[in-house]
């Protein structure tokens, strides 16, 4: 399988100077200098889909203690995301870990997992609806008929085989995958221990908390809608024709393409490739679509980074902070055994 990936990744990376030098850097260079100042708006645009992604794995949390707030969530759920556009079995594992002073490991793998599958979710259902209200608005969408059926397909597909995982002990193989990865603070016998307790907790919630999920559904679904609002913005940035409809389709079936390509890390080829191919088939320029595609990996790449920092701080701040209290309490307890020992 590490074969296959690595195949995968040297032909997608080879896509790009072939795409460069066929269609003109320079086209492309013209494109991104035309964007600009909007690549900020994107960015902040990408924050409010992230806090509403954070608010859906709240819901996911029942009994949630008082001391657990919004912002840690956020901090841990974007440092996770970065780690699944690296590493992805390690993403769900990173999210629980940054909250363990709060929320028991197991209780946050289990809410971690069932936030993933309500998030799918949430992408099918914002997907249908994009297509349903754009496909018979644009004449030229009809092209893309077979693909958004193909693409369909694919996506259900691997939801269905995502809920059937989450029947069958996923945490304790993915605890296993995690540490071979070598993460720090993965290899621990506190996470083994609670990966093999969640795997018991997500059968709970799905027989138990059946409202949560639809909710947390409803919530990755709104966070989706933002996505065909960046589109429009860098249409019309890039001073191309636009419309929302156009929008909704373009990123509908960009999703689709990403599902039906998701062997390939990083969405190579299927972030820019895929918006050049959409475009192109809509009456676009190929350069634009490369370029809407090449603007939101920058995006992308600016929020892993802030979420690689956010683990970061974890890392120093927290985690030492926290083994630095535990030696203390060690050593209290080693000085109150000696001053029994000699008050005998």
């Amino acid at each position: 399988m590490r074969r296959v990936e690595t195949i995968l990744i040297v032909l997608s990376l080879a896509f790009y100077p072939w795409f460069l030098g066929h269609f003109g850097s320079a086209q492309i260079l013209s494109y991104l200098r035309l964007a600009g100042w909007g690549l900020a708006l994107t960015v902040s645009l990408e924050a409010v889909a992230r806090l509403v992604n954070t608010v859906g794995w709240r819901v996911t949390i029942y009994d949630c203690p008082p001391s657990l707030g919004m912002a840690q969530l956020f901090f841990a759920r974007i440092a996770g995301e970065a780690i699944d556009y690296i590493t992805p079995p390690a993403g769900q594992f990173v999210m629980a870990m940054m909250v363990r002073d709060k929320l028991s490991m197991a209780i946050g793998l289990a809410t971690a997992v069932v936030a993933a599958l309500a998030e799918v979710f949430g992408q099918i259902g914002f997907i249908t609806l994009a297509i349903l209200i754009s496909l018979n608005m644009i004449p030229a969408g009809a092209r893309l008929f077979w693909p958004i059926v193909g693409g369909f397909a694919i996506a259900l597909s691997l939801a269905a085989g995502f809920f059937f995982v989450q029947q069958k002990r996923p945490f304790s193989h993915l605890w296993r995958a995690a540490a071979r990865l070598h993460i720090g603070g993965l290899q621990s016998e506190q996470i083994r221990v609670a990966a093999d307790e969640a795997d018991g907790l997500l059968l709970d919630f799905y027989a138990e908390h059946r409202t949560r999920f639809f909710i947390a559904t409803l919530c990755y679904l709104v966070a989706w809608t933002l996505g065909p609002v960046e589109i429009y913005l860098l249409l019309y940035l890039l001073h191309q024709p636009a419309s929302l409809r156009l929008a909704l389709l373009v990123d509908g079936v960009g999703l689709l393409l990403e599902r039906a390509t998701f062997l390939i890390p990083a969405k190579l080829v299927s972030q820019e490739g895929g918006k050049a191919l959409i475009l192109a088939m809509l009456g676009y320029r190929a350069g634009v679509g490369f370029a809407i595609g090449f603007l939101r990996r920058i995006k992308e790449m600016v929020w892993v980074l802030l979420g690689l920092l956010s683990l970061m701080i974890h890392r120093i701040v927290v985690e030492r902070g926290q083994d630095t209290t535990d030696a203390i309490n060690i050593l209290t307890a080693d000085v109150l055994k000696v001053r029994q020992a000699q008050g005998e």
